[in-house]
């Protein structure tokens, strides 16, 4: 006689929609949209605004800022201020556990074109923090933050980038040769004098000082 057995049906983990690969070609296309002055208002508002979610938070070396509508004004209003692009060196997309958030970082160098045929590198480090909606075929970024380096922005400037990298020469060699002297000031033997006087030195016959 058969035995009835009752099996369970086998389901897969629910994935998101949106691979790895499709999150990476979506950051790196918002990157080069948002940091590239010569794309206009309309683009952004088609291409952009979509991926922002309401309370989205972005922090800068100058300031912080939280909402969507002073985002996109911000966004806007450096279309009007000094001309910039950005090249993407690399960029990777990592997902949370849940898979239903993740993060993407970005790193590139920021070209500031002050004035014509002439531009000011500048690298950049981007993360995107993000939560996925539509059940993975889609995202809303939360959090966007720059980050700076502050050697890069003093190299580029006329006349102080020549002077900045002679005080970094300089400083370097004043900081290892400074280590230099107080090994060896360590590693001094003591003077006759001072090895007679110190607490339970002994005389040649063993005898206590």
């Amino acid at each position: 006689m058969a035995t009835k057995v009752n099996c369970l049906p086998f389901t897969m983990p629910s994935m998101p929609r949106l691979g790895l690969d499709d999150l990476e070609d979506r950051f790196r296309r918002l990157s080069l949209l948002i940091y590239d002055t010569s794309v206009p208002g309309a683009t952004l508002e088609k291409e952009v605004y979509p991926y922002l979610a309401p309370g989205i938070e972005f922090v800068g070396p100058w300031r912080r800022v939280r909402g969507v509508e002073t985002y996109q004004v911000d966004l806007s209003g450096a279309r009007g201020g000094p001309r910039f692009d950005l090249d993407v060196s690399q960029l990777s997309v990592r997902l949370c556990a849940p898979r239903d958030a993740g993060r993407a970082v970005v790193d590139g160098t920021l070209y500031l074109r002050l004035f014509p045929r002439c531009a000011y590198p500048m690298r950049v480090i981007l993360t995107y923090e993000f939560d996925l909606i539509d059940g993975g075929e889609s995202f809303r970024i939360t959090r966007h933050e720059e980050i700076w380096r502050v050697a890069d922005i003093l190299r580029n400037v006329p006349f102080i980038g020549r002077s900045y990298d002679v005080f970094r020469s300089c400083s370097g060699y004043l900081f290892t040769g400074a280590v230099l002297l107080s090994r060896a000031l360590a590693g001094r033997p003591a003077s006759p004098e001072a090895a007679r006087d110190a607490p339970g030195a002994r005389n040649a016959h063993g005898r206590p000082a």
